[in-house]
């Protein structure tokens, strides 16, 4: 399959490696620099100094053709402007969402959906740092759509689980990056092992009564996408989130906070905003957005995340 994949991040790059496998990959940035620099060494320095990328992946600043399957591996508050740029290029084709988030109040899906001409849009979710995809390590993800296209994938080392829950796909790989800055919050107040697996079980729980209320289906939690990913994020040093709520809870100050969300993408910030106005629209009461909107913006003292543990719904 001829697959073009748009973004040349880390998510980008570590895609192209485990697809370049099966298939011809090339992948599309709009930033020319970035783009002339990767045809000239298959390196991204900054990203992963120790790695060199296939010479089979090719790398354009244009699209001047169509491809069997386009894949989205962007920031979802990125996404649309991106997307209005190429719209005319890459309508009529399949598109494979793992943007993950939510901006003014839409999924990935949801600007897919009204931004681009097709009829297949599907999203991969699941527990996939990218550090770990471009070594080729095993990993198992959730492909969301009314069609399989696991055969992209070496199922060597790729274990695709397939539904048809979009929503639930979506609310689960956004939600956790929120719960991870609480098991961060906890973890830097010194909080037991067994505290943070209580913590872990009940946003677990809300998850599901989310997806159960936004008329997913409540079984996605189950999937790699559901608890899978939110155990990656929720407990890995790894997850910039979970840094971040290290910080508050070990009462860094407000300085040392500024500093590492203006060098750190942290994308649970932006998503426990969205996620606000949107449960206040639907009349949804969801404690632990609640309780982490004000630690974060209000200084709410940390040790107000403990006794979510034990709140009853």
């Amino acid at each position: 399959m001829d697959i073009l994949i748009i973004g040349a991040g880390a998510y980008g790059l570590a895609l192209s490696t485990i697809l370049s496998d099966k298939n011809k990959v090339t992948i599309y940035s709009s930033i020319k620099e970035e783009i002339e620099k990767l045809k000239k060494t298959y390196k991204n320095e900054n990203l992963f100094p120790d790695i060199e990328l296939s010479k089979k992946i090719s790398f354009i600043n244009k699209i001047e053709k169509k491809y069997d399957l386009i894949v989205l591996a962007l920031p979802t508050n990125i996404l649309e402007q991106e997307l209005l740029k190429i719209k005319e290029e890459i309508k009529k084709t399949p598109i494979v969402i793992t943007s993950k988030g939510i901006h003014k109040n839409k999924f990935p899906y949801d600007i897919v959906k009204e931004n681009i001409e097709t009829d297949e849009i599907y999203v991969l979710s699941g527990p996939s740092f990218a550090k770990d995809l471009i070594k080729k390590q095993t990993v198992s993800l959730t492909l969301a759509g009314n069609k399989e296209i696991k055969e992209i994938f070496n199922e060597e080392y790729i274990s695709i689980e397939q539904t048809n829950d979009i929503i639930g796909t979506e609310l689960c790989g956004s939600l956790k990056n929120i719960f991870a800055i609480g098991t961060g919050i906890l973890e830097g107040l010194n909080v037991s092992e067994s505290t943070k697996a209580s913590f872990l079980t009940k946003v677990i729980n809300d998850t599901k009564r989310i997806i159960k209320s936004l008329n997913g289906n409540e079984n996605t939690i189950f999937m790699s996408c559901g608890i899978g990913d939110t155990i990656l994020t929720c407990t890995s040093k790894s997850s910039r989130n979970y840094t971040f709520g290290y910080l508050i809870g070990n009462k860094k100050n407000k300085e040392e906070l500024e500093k590492y969300i203006k060098e750190t993408t942290i994308e649970g910030l932006d998503t426990l905003k969205e996620y606000k106005e949107l449960f206040k629209k639907q009349g949804l009461n969801i404690e632990i957005i609640n309780i982490l909107n004000e630690i974060i913006f209000n200084n709410m003292d940390p040790l107000e995340l403990v006794k979510y543990i034990t709140m009853k719904v």
